[in-house]
């Protein structure tokens, strides 16, 4: 049984903002764009992983963006 993307099925979706940003200038926003989340999302903190989260997630519905 094949999935129905490998045979051309799909269509391509528009990349969320935050991927355009990484891809955009990699040199600056690829590698130390990524390592900053990591090291506000996983670590050292008060805050659990999750709670972290749901930060996250409030403050894009806020801003009325996808997370």
């Amino acid at each position: 049984m094949r999935l129905a993307i490998l045979d051309g099925d799909h269509a391509p979706a528009e990349a969320p903002g935050v991927m355009k940003t990484l891809l955009y200038r990699p040199e600056t926003f690829g590698r130390p764009y990524s390592d900053a989340v990591d090291r506000a999302m996983r670590g050292p903190s008060d805050w659990s992983a999750g709670e972290r989260e749901l930060f996250a997630a409030f403050t894009s519905l806020l801003n009325q963006c996808p997370f």
